[in-house]
C-alpha cells in the first residue's frame, strides 16, 4: 500500500470544510442528539420520507457516501481517513444495520459507499489501527 502524500492531506483539509459546512454541522448535530432507530421500519415511522428530520439523515450520510467514493477508490489514503475524527466509529453501528435493510429491501446500490466504508473500518481497525505514538515513525514524532 501506498504511503499518505500531499494530494491526501489536501483532499482531507476538504472534507474537513465539507463536514464544516452549515447543513452538515446541523444534520450531524441531529444525528447524535436526536436519531433513534435501529431498523429500517423505525427510520420510516420515525422519519418519514420528507420529513426534515429524513432530509437532515440523507444530508449526514452523504457525507460518508463521498468519504466511501475517495476511500474505496484509493483517491484518499485510508489511514488518513480512518484516522480522522469523523466519528465513522459511532455512527457505523447505529446506520449499519439499516443500511443493509435499505439495500437489502429497496435497492442494492442504496449507501453503498458508506456501506464499504464502515466495514472497511472494521477490518482497518483489527489490522492497522496502532496507537499513534507507534504509528508515526520517531523522525517525525514528537521531539
Amino acid at each position: 500500500m501506498r504511503e499518505p502524500n500531499q494530494e491526501d492531506a489536501a483532499l482531507y483539509l476538504r472534507l474537513c470544510a465539507l463536514k464544516d459546512t452549515a447543513v452538515q454541522a446541523e444534520a450531524r448535530a441531529w444525528f447524535f442528539e436526536s436519531f433513534d432507530a435501529s431498523s429500517l421500519q423505525e427510520l420510516d415511522e420515525r422519519y418519514p420520507r420528507g420529513s426534515r428530520e429524513r432530509h437532515l439523515f440523507a444530508e449526514f450520510l452523504g457525507f460518508y457516501e463521498s468519504a466511501g467514493v475517495l476511500v474505496s477508490r484509493g483517491l484518499l489514503h485510508e489511514d488518513v481517513y480512518f484516522d480522522a475524527p469523523f466519528a465513522l466509529e459511532l455512527v457505523w453501528p447505529r446506520v449499519g444495520a439499516i443500511i443493509d435493510e435499505m439495500r437489502e429491501k429497496l435497492d442494492p446500490a442504496a449507501w453503498e459507499n458508506v456501506a464499504w466504508l464502515g466495514r472497511r473500518y472494521d477490518m482497518w481497525s483489527k489490522q492497522r489501527w496502532r496507537a499513534k505514538l507507534e504509528a508515526v515513525p520517531v523522525e517525525r514524532g514528537p521531539k
